[in-house]
Formats: structure tokens, sequence, C-alpha cells
């Protein structure tokens, strides 16, 4: 009886260190952050952050310092929400400079692309030209500018919504784009904004 019992209180131990740990690895997010951490807890990691103004996605933050940046990561925002819990991430890409074709982004882009692709599986691609000249090879960054190129894919699991694409500053100066979003504090921010703007109107 008391090895039965002693058996028992095992495998709820092992059950509960289990589960322990795999929520505490469903919390790990991008560039070594972590979903649903506060500004203060970012900044316990090392994060150096400076408020921005903007509240469309909550309290944000540009962020510096990130524990895993990437090489060519330039730009990163966190975003809060209303509780202080990181729910969203934007990286940008240092620019590549005199590159009209895209060529130099592209390739970046697919390799940043097959990465994710191991991680968090296929993608929906979203490739299209546009019409005229931005069918050309030449103005590419063009038309990704104008809004006239398409380039981006986004990656889903049943926890995250991820986006990498390409953004351009002229016609010959583009950055890679990634976006990534947990998908229950994102509900959350949600039912919060509603809440919000219901007590606004």
């Amino acid at each position: 009886m008391k090895r039965t019992i002693w058996l028992s209180a095992l495998f709820f131990s092992v059950l509960l260190v289990s589960q322990s740990a795999g929520q505490k690895s469903n919390r790990e997010g991008p560039f070594g952050l972590i979903w649903g951490s506060s500004p203060e807890e970012a900044r316990a990691q090392g994060v150096e952050l400076k408020e921005l103004a903007g509240k469309e996605f909550g309290s944000s933050f540009t962020a510096a310092n990130l524990p895993l940046a990437i090489a060519d990561q330039e730009t990163s925002i966190l975003a809060f929400g209303y509780d202080d819990k990181l729910w969203r991430i934007l990286a940008i890409s240092k620019p590549f400079n005199n590159d009209p074709t895209g060529a130099n982004l592209k390739t970046r882009y697919t390799d940043l692309s097959a990465v994710l692709s191991e991680k968090y599986g296929k993608p929906a691609i979203f490739h299209s030209l546009g019409d005229s000249i931005y069918s050309q090879p030449q103005y590419f960054l063009a038309g990704v500018r104008g809004g006239d190129t398409k380039w981006f894919a986004n990656f889903e699991t049943p926890a995250l919504l991820v986006q990498i694409g390409l953004v351009a500053e002229d016609s010959s100066t583009g950055r890679w784009r990634m976006i990534f979003e947990d998908r229950a504090i994102k509900r959350s921010f949600e039912s919060s904004r509603r809440s919000r703007e219901k007590g606004a109107l």
C-alpha cells in the first residue's frame, strides 16, 4: 500500500515537472525574449527599452540589447498591450543599400524563411510583382515601396503568428521585416482594446 502511494506521488511529481517545463518552453519567444513578460522583466534580461508615443498595440517600446538578436537586425519594437504582457515583436533589418533589384535582400529573405520554416512549418507565401515597369527586375524595390509588389510569407502555429516580408525606403534601399505575435495574449489585448473603445464612445 505504501509503495503504491509512493509511486502515485512520484508519478504526479514527474507530471507536474513535465508540465512546468512544457509551459516554460512554450513561453519562450524569438530573440531570447519571453512571451507574457512585463517591461520590467524584459529589462531584468538586460533589454534596453525606450517607450514609444503610439498606442496602436498598447504600451510599446523600441528595444536594444536583445538576448539573441541576429546579425543584421537593426530595429526592434516590443508591444506589451494594456496589461504589461509581451504579445507582439517587430524586427527590422539594417538597410540593404544600392540593391534596386532586391537581389541581396531576397537572398537574405530566402535564408531567413528557411530557418523559420524549420521551426514553424511550411508558410503561406505571397510573392507578386506589380504591373508595368514594376514587373521588371530593376524596379523590384520601387514596386515594393509603392505597394505594387508584395513579397512576404506567413507562418501559423497553434500558439503563434509569424510573418517575414520585404519593405523599401526608396527605389534602391530595402529591408526585411519580421513580426511575431502570441495568439493567446493577442486575443486578450484585442478584448481589452474593445472594452476601452466601448468605454470611450
